[in-house]
């Protein structure tokens, strides 16, 4: 059968007949698609469209085939560039040359002769398919075809542009010498001006069944002999060729005269009683009873008359079967067998049909019952070839009840009712439930007050069960179930069993980053925020304390029934530990930890779970002064400390190592003086002077200007004499034990020594010391 559709641009043409070929399992061709290959051919062997000649000898290289999906150049899969801008830029100059649109008229004709088709284009009804079962033409005024152009957003146009552009190319294409667009005559012409997609497809559907009412009369069943490749087929064929045959003899009504064991005898206004087989009856008649039977013959040669019950039962259905096919009505069947691409139906009285498998079901759950299923079925198509292929759609009427069905539901059932449905689905929000071919929502929200992870953990799948209606929106055609709606809303009683500040017990039912969620009750649920986890210690992760499931302890600290929401503390339930800080850790406590942790200012060092105490690096030392880091101590090294301050409200210990030993710097000042003279031994040298190591670890600065210098020496060049561990002896000039300041001089050692000396000497002399000078000393010695 070829169904042949006509028009100009942007009347619908491809939309109307890839869904009309889809509807009716035909091949949906796009003739133009022929005339891309043709532009694929030429660009591939660099021919150009100029150059006529060439191209039309070029021909006879050439094979196009066609499939549902698929264009083939010579066997070869060319869909994806039959639109390449390319191709785009010559198909029109090549589709005007004359021999080429010959060429593919018949490729197409060829193509129309294994297939069933529904084909578009320019010149389909006028010249490629004149005879066509269906000639349809497609129209619409440029005003509609611009304004559905322009709402595509594909043009940069204005509707007034794209309208002068369309008016143009119809002129073109109406005035070709070849090929032009014309309305065939005897084809059924649609204006699609005002007119959705679904009205034009469903007026050009109902046209082809009118059609096909027109064709079914003329059938002629082929009489070859059976093929192996379609032996349903022909069990067809071979079924209706019966009926042709009793067809020669008339239905009549008989009335049951005898009904013996094995025969029932029908009086049918001939000379004698006919006689069935008990066997036709699927009930056996009563004496007196009517029934239709088929007279074969009025008198055979032993006078009897030849009738049939089962025969007119098959003449009679055939008919009504053909009633449904012609008024779009149903039949019923039950399907047997699952076979290749769907499953095979039996129609009853010999006839079995195909069922699509796309068309088979609504729902996928459905497959796995559809072996041994009763049902309804429309038929999409009867005659294949002129053949007996029977078609059907179960799909369609499906929907058709569900809709029914869903439109009686909205129209009986109000909010509040209590209706049964079957679990059909899960998402993860809840469960679809079948109400009949159409489903309601049991979100997961509505199927406890309680909280609800998995959706299976309450319903099961293929489960019948009873739900609330809660919410209707017929407009939306959208259905809200409840379970949780069967018993009361815990909420509405909270204030009677819960206070502020009661300690209660609940189960954790959820993590989050920020905390846990404790179900107090079924519908119930509170927070601990990570912070009121614990007093002391530092919790990343609720799951460093809990696991889902554990039945725990909590203080209400707030509620809010507006909201539903209850804040819980797990800390408050417990002894804060830093109430009695300071009575378990009193200043000058002794103490022994592990450092946790270290800082640029210090160490932390724990004392017991979740309390730990802070070692500034100048509490190491007395000496340190500062110089203590990180490399002094390392994470889990066990030390001594004793306590120097314990804060409770500020939640703060402070430590110290040095102070478990006796102050050197205090020892120092009482074994000397400013002016006492020290020895040590140099530990390191500077750009300003050299430290020097006295007793107790202690360093003092022998600042460079407080060198010794030789004459015409520099400071400078003094420190450099100086070397690490060189002993030196030097007078004390400062000392500050609280600031933990020491300063040498080896100048002033020198002047002391000298004053030493000038003092023997003059002892020695027995001279006047206030008019005794350093001179006087020196010409002494010089005379001796």
């Amino acid at each position: 059968m070829i169904v042949a559709i006509d028009g100009p641009a942007g009347t619908g043409k491809s939309t109307i007949a890839k869904l009309i070929a889809e509807r009716l399992g035909f091949l949906h061709v796009n003739s133009g698609n022929f005339y891309r290959a043709v532009a694929v051919w030429a660009l591939e062997h660099g021919i150009h469209y100029s150059d006529t000649e060439k191209l039309i000898d070029s021909l006879k290289n050439i094979s196009i085939t066609y499939t549902q999906n698929n264009v083939l150049l010579n066997g070869r899969d060319i869909t994806e560039q039959l639109h390449t801008d390319a191709v785009d830029a010559i198909v029109a100059q090549i589709s005007a040359i004359k021999e080429i649109r010959l060429f593919v008229n018949e490729q197409l004709r060829a193509l129309a002769q294994n297939h069933d088709i529904v084909m578009e284009g320019r010149d389909i009804t006028t010249v490629v398919f004149p005879n066509a079962e269906v000639k349809l033409y497609l129209d619409a005024s440029p005003e509609a075809r611009a304004l559905r152009r322009y709402n595509q957003g594909t043009s940069n146009m204005s509707i007034d542009e794209i309208k002068a552009s369309i008016i143009a190319r119809d002129t073109i294409d109406k005035n070709k010498a070849f090929g032009s667009l014309a309305i065939a005559p005897e084809v059924i012409y649609i204006d699609t001006s005002y007119l959705t997609i679904d009205e034009v497809y469903e007026k050009v559907y109902n046209k082809i069944q009118l059609q096909g009412k027109h064709m079914d009369k003329e059938v002629v069943m082929n009489d070859s002999n059976p093929s192996e490749e379609n032996i349903q087929t022909q069990l067809q064929e071979a079924y209706l060729r019966n009926l042709d045959t009793v067809e020669e003899g008339t239905l009549v009504e008989g009335k049951v005269v005898q009904v013996t064991n094995d025969s029932v005898f029908v009086d049918v206004g001939t000379k004698s009683e006919g006689r069935i087989d008990i066997k036709e009856f699927t009930t056996i008649p009563n004496i007196g009873n009517t029934v239709t039977v088929l007279l074969l013959k009025k008198e055979s040669r032993n006078g009897e008359s030849i009738i049939s019950k089962q025969k007119a039962d098959e003449k009679l259905y055939w008919k009504a079967f053909t009633d449904a096919y012609k008024n779009h009505k149903t039949v019923e069947g039950t399907i047997t067998s699952e076979i290749k691409g769907g499953y095979e139906v039996d129609l009853g009285y010999g006839l079995k049909g195909f069922l699509p498998v796309s068309k088979a079901y609504v729902s996928k759950e459905e497959l796995e019952h559809l072996l041994g299923t009763k049902s309804q079925f429309y038929i999409e198509r009867l005659y294949s070839d002129r053949r007996v292929n029977i078609v059907l759609n179960r799909k369609k009427w499906l929907e058709e009840q569900n809709e029914k069905n869903k439109a009686n539901f909205f129209a009986t059932i109000k909010e509040g009712d209590v209706i049964k449905g079957i679990v059909k689905s899960y998402t993860s929000f809840g469960a679809f439930i079948d109400l009949g071919g159409f489903d309601g929502l049991l979100h997961i929200n509505d199927m406890s007050w309680g909280h609800v992870t998995r959706p299976k953990d309450f319903v099961k799948k293929g489960q019948t069960i009873e739900v609330k209606v809660i919410k209707l929106d017929p407009a939306e055609g959208r259905i809200n179930l409840s379970l949780k709606h069967f018993t009361p809303d815990p909420w509405e009683n909270f204030e009677n069993k819960y206070h502020l500040h009661d300690i209660v017990k609940g189960k954790v039912t959820k993590f989050t980053d920020y905390g846990a969620f404790i179900e107090l009750e079924e519908g119930v649920e509170g927070l601990a925020h990570i912070s009121e986890f614990s007093w002391v210690k530092r919790v990343k992760k609720p799951q460093e304390m809990l696991k889902l499931g554990d039945v725990v302890s909590c203080k209400i600290l707030g509620y809010d029934l507006d909201q539903q929401k209850v804040s819980l503390s797990l800390k408050e339930v417990q002894e804060n530990p830093w109430e009695t800080i300071e009575e378990r850790y009193p200043e000058g406590k002794t103490i022994t930890g592990k450092v946790v942790k270290l800082t640029n200012a210090g160490a932390f060092v724990n004392l017991e779970e979740g309390i730990d105490g802070f070692l500034p690096y100048d509490e190491l030392s007395w000496t340190s002064k500062g110089k203590a880091t990180s490399s002094t101590l390392h994470v889990n090294q066990e030390i001594q400390a004793i306590v120097t301050e314990s804060n409770a409200e500020q939640q703060n210990i402070r430590l110290s190592v040095r102070k478990m030993s006796v102050n050197p710097w205090e020892n120092l000042a009482k074994a000397y003086k400013v002016g006492s003279i020290i020895e040590g031994t140099i530990s390191s040298i500077t750009d300003f002077g050299a430290f020097v190591k006295v007793q107790g670890d202690i360093e003092g600065l022998l600042h460079k200007s407080n060198l010794v210098l030789q004459e015409n020496e520099s400071a400078d060049e003094a420190l450099k004499k100086l070397e690490p561990g060189t002993k030196i002896t030097a007078a004390i000039i400062e000392l500050y034990p609280q600031k933990q300041k020491l300063a040498l001089s080896m100048k002033d050692l020198a002047k002391q020594q000298q004053q030493a000396e000038l003092s023997k000497f003059m002892e020695d002399s027995g001279a006047n010391s206030d008019s005794y000078t350093l001179g006087d000393l020196l010409k002494g010695k010089g005379g001796k």
